[in-house]
Formats: structure tokens, sequence, C-alpha cells
């Protein structure tokens, strides 16, 4: 790797990008998944603008070793792990989560959702609505292709627990259509034609119908608030175009915090171009592939 980068270095046009394992792990980042930063990369010891929110931590929270380290000892009352296998992954003891009430989101029955003590079945990419962002900070909106009964969106399920912790939900995400009285012809059908005469009322006026705290485009409308780096370009995003978030908006000095290791937090996967990790093993396609290629690798070898 060295002697790539150094070779590239001695080229004017050659640009090197380092690529996340995970999908939308680019998106996790820049929307506050670090233990001390808010989404933006904002320190949570000056949240500036996200102030408004009550109820911010002021001290940084644990990384995955101290959570770890935390539950190992019994101090750790519950841990909620979504999207992630680290029993699998990161070959984590099972016995140390054995004092911990254990909750896990995810799409499938992994090793760490077996000895969960709850598990809350969450839909994949293509059943949700919603926007993804790569490595290069470039957004792309998702829409739901399909629904299944059962599951829900991880962001739907994070609002639930935390309404069900105490939360108001209603300031979490400002929603509802100010000034809307009308029922947009639920009551009436939609042969009725007023939800099809209150959309036309709404472009004509320049606004969305918000009407749920889980609704994608109210999400979308706080995250372009309020995170740096967040002001798209609509027309081109809901274009099906990709969209650049503003160059450079991610602070290196953020990421290189001297009071958090960065390592601690970023575990690389070490997955192959056709795995996915311990969730691989769900997909057909990507089995029969891994086997033409063992066979492949037997025969070229035998000759």
């Amino acid at each position: 790797m060295e002697t790539l980068v150094a070779w590239g270095l001695k080229r004017g046009n050659v640009r090197f990008a380092f690529l996340g394992d995970h999908a939308n792990s680019r998106g996790a980042a820049d929307m506050g998944l670090f233990p001390d930063l808010l989404p933006g990369y904002v320190p949570v010891t000056s949240p500036g603008a996200f102030v408004e929110y009550s109820g911010l931590p002021a001290t940084p929270g644990k990384t995955l070793p101290e959570m770890l380290e935390a539950a190992s000892k019994g101090e750790l009352g519950a841990l909620l792990v979504v999207g992630a296998n680290p029993v699998a992954q990161l070959l984590v003891d099972p016995a140390v989560l054995k004092n911990t009430f254990v909750i896990v989101q995810d799409l499938f029955l992994t090793e760490t959702a077996a000895l969960a003590d709850v598990v809350l079945p969450a839909a994949s990419l293509y059943e949700k609505t919603g926007t993804v962002t790569n490595t290069f900070g470039d957004v792309q909106l998702v829409k739901k292709a399909a629904d299944r009964a059962g599951v829900k969106p991880d962001f739907e399920i994070l609002v639930r627990l935390a309404g069900a912790m105490g939360a108001d939900v209603r300031t979490l995400v400002p929603f509802g259509t100010s000034g809307v009285t009308a029922d947009l012809g639920q009551t009436r059908g939609a042969q009725a034609g007023e939800a099809d005469r209150h959309a036309v009322w709404l472009a004509a006026n320049n606004l969305e119908p918000k009407l749920s705290p889980f609704d994608p485009l109210a999400v979308l409308d706080e995250i372009e608030r309020l995170v740096p780096g967040y002001t798209l370009d609509r027309i081109n995003l809901f274009g099906g175009n990709d969209v650049r978030t503003e160059p450079g908006f991610v602070p290196v000095s953020a990421l290189t915090a001297q009071d958090i290791t960065r390592s601690d937090q970023v575990v690389p996967a070490h997955d192959g171009l056709f795995t996915s990790g311990t969730l691989g093993r769900y997909c057909p396609a990507l089995k029969e592939l891994e086997l033409h290629q063992a066979y492949e690798l037997t025969e070229t070898t035998a000759d």
C-alpha cells in the first residue's frame, strides 16, 4: 500500500479514495455516530446549533471497547445494537453481555441477535425511503420498492424507542402542515379527488405535506437545517441524481481528536468484493458465487 501511494503521489492526475466497509458508513458518521461528535462532526462539548435540543450529553459517550468493558463489569444496564454483529465480526465473548439487557435491530438473526433479550426486525435499504451517503460524500435518494410485514425502518424504531423512554417525538422532527384542515380524501376515497386537489394546492404554495415524524422529507429538512455541509440540490436529488455534500466540510481535526482514539471506533470488516460480512450467508447468489470461485481455484491449482 505504501508503495502504491508513493507512486501515485508522483503523478499529477492520481487521487486516492479510502472506501468504507459498510453501505452508508459515511452517512452514519456524518449523522453523529461517533461518541464524542454530533451530526456534522460537531463536538458534543460545543453543540452549536444543536443546543436547541434538550437532554444532549455534555460529555462524550463510550467507545465500543469501553462499552464492552463496562458490560463485563456488570456496569452496562442495556445495549442497543443496530445493524452490527460484534459477536461474530469482532469475536466478542457472549459471556461479556450476560448481565446486560441486549436489544438488536437487524435484518437477520445474526449471532448477536441470537443471544439478545429483544430482537427488532429492521427493514432493508429498499423497504424504506430516505438517503444514503457514499464515501465521497455523494447523497442519493432511496425510494421504497416493497413492503414486508413485521419490519420497520431503523429511524422509526429509534423514534418509537425514544417515545417509550419518555421523549416527546413531536420535538425531534418538526412535522405537520400549518393551516391544513382537509383530511386529504382518506374518508371519501381516492375517487373523490380530494387528495389530488390538495396535492396541487400544496405544490402551488410551495409546500410539502409532512404529516408524521417518520416522514423522510421532514427528516431531510431537519438535517439540512442543522447539519453542516448538508445543504443539498434537491432538484437533482429528487431527479434521481447523486448530490455532493459541501466539499471539505468534514474537519480532519475532529476525526483525529486526542481524547478518543478513532481506531477504537472504526473497525474494518475486511470483507471481500463479493461478500457482506456475516450476512453474506443469507444470500443464495453470493453463496453460489463463492462455491464457483472455490471450484475454479481448485481446478487451477490441480492443473
